[in-house]
């Protein structure tokens, strides 16, 4: 039997032992989570290696990867084919938020929806005559008005709908089925968290791209995977920010290189007329499932999950 199968076996016994009465349901909780964190260890992919004790002051030995990045790529591209339907909560928000952003006249096929700024206000103002300051017609401001609303909700729509898709990913790289009604209800579950950690995520890249703007793309990359951190992990919004800083950090050039690419073929899939904005979402949704795959394999040792 292997260990796999041994563990398996401990955690079915102990199911036994909780129906029969033989142990209480807080000591049923304690060890069920221990054996659970045995398996995770058992299928993971990462190989640790023994080291002789380092002398005082010596650098601490390199961790050992057993998968790159172009593993996790690949893995990530084989678990969107085997579960498309991960791709429907990016697809589905972007498809909400044009029409959102299309209903106030904001249209994301480059056009100005519902007739553009005179039918939100009626005939366009006569201009002044010289010597008076120029007039601003009320529709602009409710049109502004409107658009900031709409920006708001789309944002919290994808945010949304982004824990939606990572805890997907995590059904599925647990080895549960990936369904979108139990994730969908988890993302919900978490929704205020999740707007919160992104609203500080926002905050902190706005102020480093107000300063120097190399701080906030730094910013950017640091705190990219803070969902995840919130989805995953249960985490608050600050120690989700904590999470996915240490998370990033030592692994800086790989979640750099995924939100590149990312940027840079959301951009080019976005060109395509008319269906560009779902294209660009689906690309979207696929690297958010890399990030949530990379997350998974590089978060502590005692946490990471295997593929």
């Amino acid at each position: 039997m292997s260990s796999e199968d041994a563990i398996k076996e401990k955690i079915r016994k102990l199911e036994e032992a909780l129906m029969e009465g033989r142990i209480s349901e807080e000591t049923y909780r304690e060890l069920k989570a221990k054996y659970e964190a045995e398996l995770e260890k058992a299928r993971s992919g990462w190989v640790e290696v023994e080291t002789p004790a380092a002398a005082p002051g010596a650098p601490a030995a390199p961790k050992v990867k057993a998968e790159g990045l172009g593993d996790l790529f690949n893995k990530a591209l084989d678990f969107v084919k085997a579960n498309p339907a991960v791709l429907v909560p990016p697809i589905l928000a972007g498809i909400l938020g044009a029409i959102i952003m299309a209903g106030v006249g904001v249209s994301t096929l480059g056009m100005m929806g519902l007739g553009g700024l005179g039918g939100l206000g009626g005939p366009r103002p006569v201009p002044p005559g010289p010597g008076y300051p120029p007039q601003v017609s009320p529709s602009i401001y409710r049109f502004a008005g409107l658009a900031m609303l709409s920006m708001i909700v789309v944002m919290i729509i994808q945010q949304i709908f982004n824990g939606w898709l990572i805890a997907m990913v995590e059904q599925g790289v647990r080895g549960k089925t990936v369904d979108l009604g139990t994730s969908f209800n988890e993302a919900m579950s978490k929704a205020v968290p999740i707007i919160v950690a992104s609203i500080l995520v926002g905050v902190i890249v706005g102020i480093g791209l107000i300063l120097l703007v190399l701080p906030g793309l730094v910013a950017a990359i640091l705190l990219a995977l803070t969902l995840q951190a919130v989805v995953i992990d249960d985490y608050g919004p600050v120690d989700a920010l904590k999470a996915s800083y240490n998370v990033v950090k030592e692994n800086f050039i790989e979640v750099l290189i995924v939100v590149v690419v990312a940027f840079i073929a959301e951009a080019i899939v976005g060109l395509i007329p008319y269906i560009g904005f779902i294209l660009s979402a689906a690309v979207g949704g696929f690297f958010s499932v890399l990030l949530t795959m990379l997350y998974m394999a590089r978060r502590p040792a005692e946490a990471r999950v295997a593929f």
